[in-house]
């Protein structure tokens, strides 16, 4: 049975994977920073940061597969705690990957980038398109890829970098626009709280994924993808945030006002971000099941249900 260590599994794709590879009969192990929702496997509490502890988890485990998803993963609070944000997502990258050296394991590392690190574009982005970082989040993250990309070359080591486009689904921080305002319609819903919707800039576009379908693809990933290649992982299907609040507003017979705070305005907000997963789709034969408009039904659904809890 082979033995896969998560970092951050505690997390919104973390518990996903975990439960999703556990099905499949894989060995879990996990690295958890805040307390898990769910345990799935043997856990161990551990900063990434701390180069000592996190080279003695690693040890003891001799995963054959690390998923490395633990990261200060918020645009908003990468720009709020710069150093927090590079000593996270790219000294605790270096330190998984040393550790890993160090000991002399042959474990596969599915690095998850963003597609954050393209910044602005007004086309369709590939894996050869050029990175132009516009938050410090993002910049975190191509120096981090870059650090994977340095371990390959030198040290011949299996790394496999991932670049996801925007993805939701249940059990997605409340941080992330959607998540948000499918709880606050659940609430609005039930009579807990007043029929307005605060948002910030509502017409930039995005691609969007289910969480299913990006676990699914991080599956592939491991058993598919070859090492030292960086993949997009995308729906490749665009639409605005206005447009997916809009309809979550059709899924209720309330009247809910949309205002805007210009509070919630972010200077260095992307505009468009659009990008193309068909070599991902070529290597793998991964292809988007769960449809823009389902994934936020569901997860109104979602609040539904906890709501009435």
């Amino acid at each position: 049975m082979k033995k896969i260590l998560i970092t951050g599994i505690e997390g919104f794709v973390g518990t996903h994977l975990a439960e999703y590879l556990h099905k499949q009969k894989y060995k879990i192990f996990g690295i958890h920073y805040a307390k898990p929702v769910k345990r799935i496997g043997k856990l161990y509490r551990c900063d990434i940061r701390d180069y000592p502890k996190l080279f003695q988890v690693i040890k003891e485990v001799k995963p054959e597969v690390i998923f490395h998803l633990a990261a200060q993963s918020s645009v908003s609070q990468g720009e709020k705690n710069i150093l927090d944000t590079f000593s996270i997502n790219v000294q605790g990258t270096l330190n998984i990957l040393e550790s890993v050296r160090q000991i002399g394991t042959k474990a596969r590392i599915i690095y998850i980038s963003s597609c954050e690190i393209y910044g602005q574009s007004d086309s369709k982005l590939t894996e050869i398109s050029l990175a132009r970082p516009l938050s410090f989040y993002a910049t975190s993250k191509l120096c981090a890829e870059n650090i994977c990309q340095y371990y390959f070359t030198h040290y011949g080591m299996d790394i496999v970098i991932l670049r996801p486009f925007s993805h939701t689904g249940p059990g997605q921080s409340e941080r992330f626009i959607f998540p948000r305002i499918a709880k606050q319609v659940a609430e609005i819903e039930a009579g807990l709280t007043e029929p307005f919707l605060t948002v910030g800039n509502i017409d930039v576009q995005r691609d969007y994924t289910d969480i299913s379908d990006i676990i699914e693809a991080y599956y592939l990933a491991l058993e598919k993808c070859r090492k030292g290649e960086l993949y997009n992982i995308t729906s490749g299907k665009l639409y605005s945030i206005r447009k997916g609040i809009e309809y979550l507003i059709k899924l209720t017979n309330k009247k809910i006002i949309i205002k805007t705070d210009k509070k919630l305005m972010r200077s260095n907000d992307i505009s468009l971000l659009t990008g193309s997963a068909k070599k991902f789709m070529r290597v793998t034969g991964w292809k988007p099941e769960i449809d823009f408009f389902t994934t936020l039904t569901n997860l109104l659904n979602y609040y539904r249900e906890t709501t009435r809890k």
